[in-house]
């Protein structure tokens, strides 16, 4: 005997769980298919981008799951560890379960189907494991209530339990073709400090819901705070894209900023492949280069050979610019600021290493910059660039 996936499905969709991110497993591979047909569901480059993109889709207003292999989960330690539990935002993981202790399977599957079970343990994480007469509703039920305490959970599904049906014919789109190889050019006079950028982008796009890195430029930004509409990290290190993304496609008219540095960046640069895939108009992507890794004490990063417009470009971002030089700052964030209609847009801003002394970290607790976020977008709906200012600031105040 088997269960029916599709019952999994429609009792989560009924249970408030209606959009979906993940990578793919075969064993979960109905559920990947059903969330495909409701169209809510993003292929993440990576499993923690996928949780990443789920706790974007919450701090919106959403609320996601995360289909993963088990395989996987250890891609999403860190975004589980220093994102969704120190922040309390909920997510559920839906895992499956390959090497199970005592179930035959390959051998490179055993070391984490043992620790599986153990590893959702470790973080406190409630799970539930699924079985061929498993009551869904139920468990639907009961990992929603636990989202509702603003808790992650996981469902575990282990080989075999879904009746696995015909497989779906998958409509493959054409080769992805680049963009026109133009860039954007801004510069005149030194390379400007981070402080110097982030004061411009506050004077240009700092009333737009904004994402920033972890690190000093999240610490540069609560400095002008803070404001519910930005939300700063403190950890999950290359996932502010994937928090944007995920911002994005459930707000799908109003601007989102992303404040990404170049190491944090590289960290997770397929993130920009799915960016340009899920196409988002609202989402520009501002990338402070300072070459370095400043808060953990100025050590080189490798992106003195890194053309990220280029590289955005060819990922499916529609809009590319460059500035290299404080005298073109203003003009580069205008730039973005009317990019947020015309997206996904990159804006790739050269800083200067020096180092001015360290901004504190922000006073709101992750839980308070969550909830604030959170609320503030479900109370607000912003209108696009190119409105009057007077809309504007009357939206956005």
């Amino acid at each position: 005997m088997t269960l029916n996936p599709q019952r999994l499905f429609d009792a989560l969709q009924d249970s408030g769980v209606t959009d979906f991110a993940g990578v793919p497993c075969s064993i979960l591979d109905p559920l990947t298919t059903a969330a495909h047909s409701t169209g809510r569901y993003v292929a993440a480059s990576v499993e923690g981008e996928a949780l990443a993109i789920a706790a974007g889709a919450w701090l919106a207003g959403g609320q996601a799951g995360v289909l993963l292999q088990n395989s996987g989960l250890g891609n999403a330690v860190n975004p589980l560890a220093s994102l969704l539990i120190p922040y309390r935002i909920p997510a559920l993981l839906i895992v499956s379960w390959r090497g199970e202790p005592g179930r035959p399977d390959a051998v490179h599957h055993y070391p984490m189907g043992t620790a599986t079970p153990a590893l959702l343990d470790i973080f406190g994480v409630p799970k539930w494991v699924l079985r061929e007469d498993s009551d869904v509703e139920a468990i639907a039920a009961e990992a929603a209530a636990t989202l509702e305490r603003r808790q992650p959970a996981a469902i575990i599904v282990p080989k075999g339990v879904f009746d696995k049906g015909s497989k779906p014919d998958w409509q493959y789109a054409p080769a992805h073709q680049a963009a026109a190889s133009d860039v954007a050019c801004f510069g005149g006079g030194d390379l400007p400090t981070r402080t110097q950028v982030v004061a411009k982008f506050m004077e240009h796009c700092g009333k737009f819901a904004t994402v920033s890195t972890t690190g000093y430029a999240s610490r540069e930004l609560a400095s002008y705070g803070p404001h519910d509409h930005h939300f700063y990290m403190q950890g999950s290190m290359g996932f502010a894209l994937g928090i944007a993304m995920g911002v994005a496609w459930q707000s799908r008219q109003e601007p989102i900023f992303v404040l990404d540095g170049d190491g944090a960046l590289i960290m997770r640069l397929g993130s920009l492949v799915t960016a340009g895939a899920l196409q988002r108009s609202n989402l520009v992507h501002v990338v402070l280069d300072n070459g370095a890794y400043a808060s953990t004490g100025g050590q080189p990063t490798s992106a003195a050979g890194v053309d990220f417009p280029a590289v955005a470009r060819a990922c499916g971002y529609r809009r590319t610019a460059r500035c290299v030089g404080v005298g073109g700052l203003a003009e580069a964030m205008e730039w973005a600021r009317y990019s947020a209609s015309d997206g996904p847009a990159l804006l790739h801003v050269q800083m200067s290493p020096r180092e001015a002394a360290a901004q504190e970290r922000p006073e709101q607790s992750p839980d308070e910059i969550a909830t604030a976020f959170r609320s503030w977008r479900t109370r607000h709906s912003m209108v696009l660039p190119g409105h009057a200012a007077s809309q504007q600031d009357a939206v956005l105040a």
